[in-house]
């Protein structure tokens, strides 16, 4: 019985494919993606789970016409503490060569990189100090995966060419995903590094150089990744990791708005760190709460300028200065999102705009680029530098 309903839906999805959306999806969940992992998978309603690693794979179509096929690809695996996203495109000749050509990278460069990891298979292992504290990791690559016309390539190429620049943004991470794309197309060269999906813009150019030497006619691309995992000897405990610690930290992000939100008068302002600290149980994220919050809106507001990849973080005590890079905060990408998730959920009900006019009002970025704006209209070439948060003697930098 189960054998006929999969011919049914091939013999419905036709020869060539076609553009209707459910359909495909079917064919995506029961066709494209089944059996093809190294693991045992079970397709559910519209997921798939993974058993040996207690995944679940979400594909979603972000796109699907004539042109070709956008596939979203969400896995979260608790027991890591992670949650993954890969965005694959297919554009082809027909609806089932871009289908196949967007699973195939995805199964071969992504999905490959993490059964590399999940089988041991090292490229490297590196080892790190971050906030007094040693921190091993081993790294591991995926295929180089190529369309077009693309060069000839070592397996770790990309990972000699940046190593050293990403060894510096790891802090005590439990796992990292780094994501590398390459293309050219003539004259027009695209370069990306992706680091947990929030892209660098300095790893960016230095693939861009590279790409800028590629000897090809016509288009060409290359798509890798890297797991970088820490060991478990030197892992610090993070209380904010799964999906229980997800949900902490948004309520306490949450928290954290509306003091901000109901702050009137000096004096409210002048007690907010207290009052932050209390109501958070963490004086550490109730600073970081503090700080960055207000930047974040103001950087999400203004797109147009380059944003530092760290910040200067100084102690009050005279401990003096520390320049680490965002991505090595535990907190500070993971607060972003849960305050965006919060604001597109309506959490804040009619406030939302006001609050987040407010943080803006509030931020350093924003009084800055506010005068910027009365100089000029185009922020596009402005560069800021990283920004200097003074701290309380308990904030522990992690």
């Amino acid at each position: 019985m189960k054998e006929k309903r999969i011919t049914e839906l091939e013999e419905r999805y036709g020869e060539d494919g076609n553009l209707d959306m459910k359909l495909t999806m079917q064919y995506l969940l029961h066709i494209s993606l089944h059996n093809m992992f190294s693991v045992e998978d079970v397709v559910k309603e519209d997921y798939i789970y993974l058993p040996a690693w207690e995944a679940v794979l979400k594909p979603e179509i972000a796109q699907l016409d004539e042109r070709g096929i956008v596939l979203h690809f969400y896995l979260d695996v608790p027991r890591w503490g992670k949650s993954f996203f890969e965005c694959c495109v297919g554009m082809g000749n027909t609806p089932k060569t871009n289908l196949g050509m967007a699973v195939g990278s995805f199964l071969f460069s992504f999905m490959q990189g993490l059964d590399q990891m999940e089988s041991g298979r090292e490229m490297d292992r590196v080892e790190t100090e971050f906030a007094g504290n040693i921190h091993k990791f081993s790294v591991f690559g995926s295929n180089i995966v190529g369309m077009g016309n693309q060069p000839n390539a070592d397996y770790d190429v990309y990972w000699n060419l940046l190593k050293e620049e990403i060894v510096k943004r790891l802090g005590n991470q439990k796992i990292c995903f780094v994501k590398i794309y390459g293309a050219k197309m003539g004259d027009d060269i695209t370069g990306e590094c992706r680091i947990d999906d929030i892209k660098s813009e300095e790893l960016s150019q230095m693939i861009a150089g590279m790409v800028s030497e590629w000897d090809i006619e016509g288009f060409g691309s290359h798509k890798q990744f890297f797991f970088i995992r820490q060991a478990e000897e030197t892992t610090l405990p993070n209380p904010y990791l799964g999906r229980e610690g997800e949900r902490m930290l948004k309520e306490r992000v949450i928290a954290a708005v509306n003091i901000f939100r109901n702050c009137r008068s000096e004096e409210d302002y002048d007690t907010m760190s207290a009052r932050m600290a209390e109501a958070l149980e963490d004086a550490t994220l109730a600073a970081e709460c503090e700080m960055f919050l207000p930047e974040m809106c103001a950087e999400n507001a203004f797109q147009e300028p380059t944003y530092s990849e760290t910040v200067d973080i100084q102690w009050h005590n005279g401990a003096g200065c520390k320049t680490v890079y965002k991505n090595q905060l535990a907190d500070y990408y993971p607060i972003w999102n849960m305050l965006f998730s919060a604001f597109s959920e309506g959490v804040f009900g009619e406030d939302t705009d006001e609050i987040y006019r407010k943080y803006i009002e509030y931020s350093s970025i924003g009084h800055a680029l506010s005068q910027a704006l009365e100089k000029e209209s185009d922020l596009s070439g402005i560069r800021l530098s990283a920004l200097i948060f003074s701290v309380m003697d308990d904030f522990i930098l992690r």
